[in-house]
């Protein structure tokens, strides 16, 4: 059947947009505020106004305030050049509730090019909207926790340093990458004197304390980029450091045991009556060096020579 074999009447018009899901209106383009002339009942459904409420209303008066800004301008300016637009705009019902209406703007012009009406086409999207939201706000929360997650797998839980997982996945690379440099590095090993007698004797509360007090104390010495400070376990700390040559780190190294001296955490069964640490240092011989766990284990040798010479003290490694 062909278009010319219908007879196209106001009637038949109103029948077949009578007919359609979404909302139609018609505003005049050629009154002030283009009010409007006809409404379709999918249109008094989607509003809550009946068409002798609606009709002669101006034609934006479902709009709301919360409508963005950039979506009104191009509304008002497909209105005033007579022009189509699209745009999706916040809009309130006849009881008040918001939805969210997809809207639809094409001019009706004469022969002449002269903008007579506009057909507004609008179907609500709230349910879309809202799905999209809720959508977006799960995407952030999994991301909040895959961060929360991330952080966990790298830090360690009471003084909040980077733990030895992740310290021993970075480490090797840092030292790859200082080795094919040329620059200084150096691993720092320290463990708390006396910790076991410590915590015998003030409880493990005092116990966390005292090791987030150390840890604060770390992250005050070794602050620099370059730095990096590791709970490795228990009461041991391990620190790596690129650029610092050995008598810089001999320098750190016995700064961090200045500031343990003015913390003054008492320590009762310390010959020291209060906190100290050990500490052992290894600098890199890109000469001899052909693995990373060298370096780590002349640091440790070091910190074991630092412990048996008396405590709260610096050891050099020095090859044998």
């Amino acid at each position: 059947m062909l278009f010319r074999d219908i007879e196209i009447t106001e009637g038949f018009i109103d029948r077949m947009l009578s007919s359609l899901s979404d909302g139609v209106c018609i505003l005049s383009a050629q009154e002030p505020k283009h009010p409007i002339i006809y409404v379709n009942p999918a249109f008094e459904s989607m509003s809550g106004f009946s068409q002798e409420e609606i009709l002669t209303k101006p034609g934006l008066f479902l709009n709301h305030v919360d409508s963005k800004t950039s979506e009104l301008e191009v509304l008002y300016a497909a209105l005033l050049k007579g022009e189509n637009c699209h745009v999706v705009l916040r809009n309130e019902r006849h009881n008040g509730e918001l939805f969210w209406n997809e809207t639809s703007l094409s001019a009706i012009k004469d022969k002449n090019g002269k903008t007579l009406y506009f057909i507004s086409i609008q179907k609500d999207i709230s349910d879309d909207i809202h799905l999209q939201k809720t959508i977006s706000d799960q995407i952030k929360a999994l991301e909040s926790a895959k961060e929360r997650l991330e952080g966990l797998a790298q830090t360690d839980s009471l003084t909040g340093l980077f733990n030895k997982r992740y310290f021993n996945a970075q480490y090797p690379t840092q030292y790859s990458i200082a080795k094919r440099n040329n620059d200084n590095l150096s691993v720092f090993m320290l463990d708390v004197d006396f910790f076991k007698q410590y915590n015998d004797h003030y409880g493990h509360l005092a116990g966390d304390y005292c090791l987030k007090e150390i840890s604060s104390a770390l992250k005050n010495v070794f602050k620099r980029t370059s730095d990096f400070v590791a709970r490795f376990g228990g009461d041991e700390f391990v620190v790596y450091s690129v650029g610092l040559s050995k008598d810089q780190a001999v320098v750190s190294a016995n700064n961090l045991l200045e500031y343990m001296k003015d913390l003054k955490i008492s320590h009762e069964r310390s010959d020291m009556n209060y906190v100290t640490l050990s500490i052992g240092i290894a600098c890199a011989n890109w000469d001899k060096f052909s693995a990373p766990t060298e370096l780590l284990e002349q640091a440790d040798s070091a910190l074991y020579h630092a412990k048996n010479g008396g405590r709260n003290k610096t050891v050099m490694y020095k090859p044998s």
